[in-house]
């Protein structure tokens, strides 16, 4: 259910007139989110939401689908015609002359940026001044219950449980020279997902030059043999199957072979060194009460890497939104990708996931971050090494 005394009193604090919520087939579920209208309610035409900063919401709906709104609180306004649409939304905008929308200037924000062009004029023609909804979505749409937190500490433990089966399938595999491939690796993770009964996508499996490339797809065609002396690279994510769950997302790295080759050890204690640099940072910046963007956090991880000669080599953000979806609304770690200068706020969470990727080889660490009122903790476990398979 909206959160409209959260929503009004931010609106206020962010000198805003209203929210103005937009959704057409489902390209903004953030919208459908906030109002709690959930993927089984059926919605075929488009409508919009007001939620001033004083007074009652207005819900502008097509006629025949008045019943998706029944339960909100405030007034619901039909209209059938697109230029009654015009002129219905013209009406509910008067004197209504700062409006947030899920817009990003310049597409600056793209998991914020869900309101088509044609929308946003229809809007301004309509009188109102558009600006970007980015931290009202962080604050009622990507914090954490604390129920999702709960399901978000299951999944990473069930992350934790298909990677030491996937560690012991593959050391068994290589140890009797029996074949097998990424993809096959890849299938045998699924079906450790299908049997704890979570919610997944196709891991990332690759060993040696594929690990240089950060979202490599092991396909049935084309898929290296996984053999004696190879370095292999594992991102996996997970939820529980009830809808609400929080995503888990970790990468981790293991050698097949006795001892690890010195070259990938050096470039693992780079990486593992901004992966722990970035945590403290935030650490430390929490305790102090600190106003942290994720941009700055991502700046503290890619110095890291830069500065030990790598940095054209660590080519994306050092981490992602985590919530209702893996790469979620949140604020993300980020001054690369685009300048996400949104302040990272209690009861969200996120991935720390620098890399540095090479032309024979590559090597990513990637934790799961929670912050709360009370400063910040990793929930998922942290790889100190590479892992020597056959040890």
């Amino acid at each position: 259910m909206i959160d409209l005394a959260g929503i009004q009193s931010m609106l206020k604090s962010l000198d805003l007139d209203a929210w103005l919520l937009y959704d057409f087939h489902g390209i903004n579920p953030i919208a459908r989110r906030v109002i709690g209208l959930g993927p089984e309610r059926f919605a075929t035409r488009r409508w919009f939401g007001l939620v001033p900063a004083a007074g009652e919401p207005v819900w502008l709906h097509h006629a025949i689908e008045a019943h998706l709104f029944a339960g909100l609180p405030g007034r619901r306004v039909p209209f059938v015609a697109y230029r009654e649409l015009q002129d219905r939304l013209r009406e509910t905008l008067k004197g209504v002359k700062r409006v947030a929308m899920e817009y990003a200037p310049g597409g600056a924000l793209p998991y914020v940026s869900r309101v088509d062009a044609g929308t946003i004029e229809m809007v301004r023609s309509a009188g109102a001044q558009v600006l970007s909804s980015a931290d009202l979505v962080q604050s009622f749409e990507a914090r954490w219950s604390p129920e999702a937190l709960e399901s978000h500490r299951r999944a990473a433990r069930g992350l934790k449980e298909v990677l030491q089966a996937t560690f012991d399938e593959v050391a068994r595999a290589v140890r009797r020279k029996e074949p097998l491939t990424e993809h096959g690796l890849q299938r045998f993770m699924v079906e450790q997902f299908r049997g704890r009964r979570l919610h997944h996508e196709p891991p990332i499996v690759a060993v040696n030059a594929h690990s240089g490339n950060p979202h490599y797809e092991p396909l049935p065609q084309g898929s290296a043999p996984i053999k004696k002396d190879d370095l292999l690279l594992l991102d996996l994510w997970c939820r529980e199957e009830p809808e609400g769950s929080i995503w888990a997302d970790i990468t981790w790295m293991a050698y097949l072979g006795k001892e690890v080759p010195g070259r990938y050890r050096e470039i693992w204690s780079i990486v593992a060194g901004a992966r722990d640099a970035a945590v403290v940072f935030l650490k430390e910046g929490a305790a102090l009460g600190k106003r942290i963007r994720g941009a700055d956090v991502d700046e503290i991880a890619r110095r890291h890497i830069v500065e030990r000669g790598y940095g054209d080599r660590f080519i994306h953000r050092t981490g992602h939104s985590i919530g209702l979806e893996v790469h979620g609304n949140g604020c993300n770690i980020d001054s690369l990708e685009t300048i996400d200068d949104r302040q990272l706020i209690p009861r969200t969470g996120f991935s720390i996931e620098p890399g540095i990727y090479l032309e024979d080889f590559g090597v990513r660490s990637e934790i799961d971050v929670y912050m709360d009122e009370r400063g910040v903790e990793v929930t998922t476990a942290v790889q100190d090494d590479i892992i020597p398979l056959l040890a």
